[in-house]
């Protein structure tokens, strides 16, 4: 077999031509109607230019549309750059400027978000313009490009090949999920994610599974869908496992078992939705950078607090300041780390130590071999399952003529895992108005970055070399030394005011 993510498509047409590989609200589709579709797409972006080595955008919600798309973009020899669907504006084209793609597969809901320079393709336009393309063996091309700030709130591009994700997915489906052709996956993730393209779509494809996808997040709908489709595997991030406990129903009657990644999941949150999805809950580690690096898979006895072993084909060492130290960073090589990012040497050389990918969290190993996580050395936060860098959001916040400067730190919430705070000190003479401050970061930032309790203060806490020391005001809001304000979102401060009129 060709190493080629296409592969995993077309092997599964031509020799599961008539199996269901898909079905969703909106649509179903086998195998070769899949790939039959992708074929087009690939014609499509032939047709407008699009040569293999170029990137396109992809920026859509769950359907058979976005899955085809996806394909179509590896089988022209391109390199997917999936934009999430709440993306702002400004997002979106920092991604098309500097993947150069331009070219974007879109819904018709998400069009306005793409620049003026990008050509625009529907991504349900189904017709055939131009002669169909296949995967061709390409193992060292980019096949995805997936999107993270790191620290530095500049957005930087993990690149992922053809030959890493085929590998991973071969060896989390083989020797971690034990996925098979009976198995039936909830895709309630978005796509537009890696948790969600790897293990809704790669993953079953590569076991030539079935996914059952949803356009967006309902509890109570997702769970319907999947007693109704006899769902037996169940990704998904803590919120999710969350809103799936506090929904009323019977136990799943074929749920094997559930992977929670993207943050740490509570103890009572899992107790509760075992109870409710009727199957263990087990826990994943990884990054953009390096996805899933190690997992807490059945048939292995679970260890409360342990994200698991690492995966086959992947190694984890931790780098600690002191010999006798029990925990340090933890370090990951293997067929699940990105190439380098994008077009930028120094942030790559930076990130690699020895050739160990440094994640900036902090970790420690039991004698078994398995990782637990003890906190971030980063200080990203983990808001519902979504990354939200700090600085980024800082950035956008004093971009506003009202503040001074400003720091952003996370809040554990029950529901979400973190919340967004931000900590602003502002101008001389200035007033800000919170309703006003959300309207404002909204064109700036995508929705599950936007802060939504604001606490003003005189100044922010330094350093000696000048830094804002985050850590201390997120003990000093934990400590309740800090009284943030929720921000209340523009939309329903419009509504209060047209009231009071």
């Amino acid at each position: 077999m060709s190493v080629h993510v296409g592969w995993l498509l077309r092997q599964n047409a031509a020799r599961r031509a008539e199996v269901k590989a898909i079905t969703s609200l909106r649509a179903d589709a086998t195998y070769a109607q899949l790939d039959e579709r992708a074929r087009r797409v690939a014609g499509r972006l032939a047709s407008v230019g699009v040569a293999p080595g170029d990137r396109v955008l992809l920026c859509a919600s769950n359907d058979v549309a976005f899955v085809a798309a996806y394909f179509g973009v590896l089988y022209a020899g391109a390199a997917v750059v999936p934009v999430p669907v709440v993306s702002a504006p400004a997002e979106v084209a920092f991604r098309a400027r500097h993947a150069n793609a331009r070219v974007a597969l879109v819904d018709r809901e998400r069009r306005a978000l793409l620049p003026d320079e990008v050509l625009a393709l529907d991504v349900h336009d189904t017709s055939d313009d131009a002669p169909s393309l296949e995967p061709r063996d390409a193992p060292d091309d980019l096949a995805m490009i997936l999107y993270t700030s790191g620290t530095t709130g500049v957005p930087k591009g993990a690149a992922i090949t053809h030959a890493s994700l085929v590998a991973h997915t071969s060896a989390l489906v083989h020797h971690v999920l034990a996925l098979d052709s009976d198995d039936v996956v909830l895709g309630a993730l978005p796509l537009t994610h890696s948790f969600g393209i790897r293990m809704t779509v790669l993953a079953p494809f590569f076991a030539g599974a079935r996914t059952v996808l949803v356009d967006r997040f309902d509890a109570s709908l997702t769970l319907t869908l999947a007693e109704r489709e006899g769902v037996s595997w169940l990704p998904g991030v803590p919120t999710m496992f969350d809103a799936w406990a506090n929904t009323k129903g019977a136990p799943l009657a074929w749920l094997r078992w559930c992977l929670s990644a993207g943050a740490p999941l509570p103890a009572e949150t899992r107790r509760r939705a075992e109870k409710r999805l009727g199957a263990e809950i087990r826990e994943g580690y990884g990054l953009t950078e390096a996805t899933f690096t190690t997992i807490d898979a059945p048939p292995a006895e679970r260890t409360p607090g342990s994200v698991g072993t690492p995966v086959w084909g992947v190694e984890v060492k931790l780098a600690k300041a002191r010999e006798s130290d029990d925990h340090g960073e933890i370090l990951v090589r293997g067929q699940n780390v990105m190439r380098g990012y994008l077009d930028d040497p120094s942030a790559t050389a930076e990130a690699f130590e020895d050739g160990w990918l440094r994640t900036g969290d902090l970790g420690r190993v039991d004698a078994d071999g398995r990782l637990f996580v003890v906190d971030r050395l980063k200080d990203l936060i983990l808001r519902g399952g979504h990354n939200v860098y700090p600085s980024e959001v800082e950035h956008a916040l004093v971009e506003h003529p009202a503040i001074r400067e400003a720091a952003v730190i996370g809040r554990p919430d029950p529901h979400l895992g973190e919340e967004v705070v931000a900590v602003i000190a502002l101008r001389e003479g200035a007033h800000l108005e919170l309703a006003e401050l959300d309207a404002f970061c909204r064109d700036r930032l995508s929705k599950t970055k936007l802060p939504r309790e604001v606490a003003i203060v005189d100044a922010l806490p330094l350093g000696p070399s000048r830094k804002i020391l985050r850590r201390t005001l997120r003990d000093a809001l934990i400590a309740g030394e800090l009284s943030p304000r929720p921000v209340p979102k523009a939309a329903e401060a419009s509504r209060t005011d047209a009231e009071r009129r």
